[in-house]
């Protein structure tokens, strides 16, 4: 039986089609570029949820490394520079391509060729802000108030912590003056008043109250205090006293004055970056760190972070300076 002409001819224009073969190649990459789509939106969000861990982590050890260096640096008598995280931004790209070939022969195997390209990118940007003029007053060179001094002590931090960085000198009611520096004749007196403070707290008999005429005090079993009593230091004074407790290279020893510190905070240097570090910076040619194990030292770390994100006042206006976070 002879085949019918106009069905061979159809077929064969369909298969010649370009048209036809356009679609049939083109077909493939819609599908998988559809698919792919799909699969770059959960990439994405993904990829945020991930980059906001780590713009946090970034920006912390940043700010952390930054005080560790700027007390470097005060215990070697040089300016420090504090610098504000700004804006963060970040974008992210995404782009799908791909090419599909397709050869049809009229007699044999048909052949199909697929190629799919997917990219996805981010690009965050931090900027930071020098902190200058007033906002570097407010936030370094002016003394801690009675009210944050309360507030820390609310919060739990240990008593005698505080005074050893924030308190210059106390007046009794006799008008006996007791002097907050390792140097001082009265230091002693200084650190037997605040540890009888710290035993109270230690057994949770230390508290804030609210004083009639205004301000607060100190209620340790019987005994009170006003606060008010207390000249604080600044957070450029109680990081200049944190910073005695730095180790000095023998190289480095005529660029320093040495002094008695409390022991608050101890910075030790080495010779290579350190394994076990909570946060070191280099220095130099030296390696300066707080260890891991120095429980004493992270806290007192910790506690002058705090401090300075409390005592903060505005960002400074530009300029800025804008680096890659990673």
């Amino acid at each position: 039986m002879k085949a019918n002409p106009m069905t061979h001819t159809s077929i064969n224009a369909l298969i010649h089609s370009p048209r036809r073969l356009l679609a049939l190649a083109i077909l493939p990459v819609a599908a998988t570029s559809l698919a792919l789509f799909g699969g770059g939106c959960k990439v994405a969000n993904t990829a945020l949820r991930a980059d906001f861990v780590d713009f946090n982590s970034i920006i912390q050890g940043n700010q952390t490394q930054q005080m560790l260096l700027n007390l470097v640096r005060m215990h070697y008598r040089e300016t420090p520079l504090f610098m504000q995280a700004g804006a963060l931004t970040a974008s992210y790209e995404s782009s799908i391509g791909g090419n599909s070939t397709a050869t049809i022969p009229v007699d044999g195997d048909s052949e199909f060729g697929l190629e799919i390209d997917y990219k996805f990118s981010s690009k965050p940007t931090i900027s930071y802000t020098p902190i200058e003029g007033k906002a570097y007053v407010d936030q370094f060179m002016s003394e801690v108030t009675p009210t944050t001094f309360a507030l820390l002590v609310r919060a739990g931090w240990p008593i005698v912590k505080l005074s050893e960085l924030l308190v210059e000198r106390v007046t009794l009611q006799s008008g006996e003056v007791m002097m907050g520096r390792p140097s001082s004749v009265s230091y002693p007196k200084f650190q037997a008043f605040f540890q009888t403070l710290q035993d109270a707290e230690d057994v949770d008999e230390l508290s804030v109250a609210p004083m009639k005429g205004g301000g607060f005090e100190l209620v340790a079993s019987k005994q009170t205090i006003a606060i008010e009593s207390f000249q604080f230091r600044s957070l450029f004074s109680a990081m200049f006293m944190a910073a005695r407790n730095v180790d000095t290279p023998p190289s480095r020893a005529s660029r320093t004055k040495v002094k008695q510190g409390a022991g608050e905070l101890v910075i030790r240097v080495y010779d290579t970056p350190p394994k076990d570090a909570l946060v070191f910076v280099e220095y130099t040619g030296h390696y300066y760190a707080i260890a891991n194990d120095d429980i004493r030292s992270k806290d007192t770390l910790a506690l002058l972070m705090q401090l300075s994100r409390i005592q903060a006042g505005p960002a400074s206006p530009p300029p800025l300076i804008t680096i890659p976070a990673r």
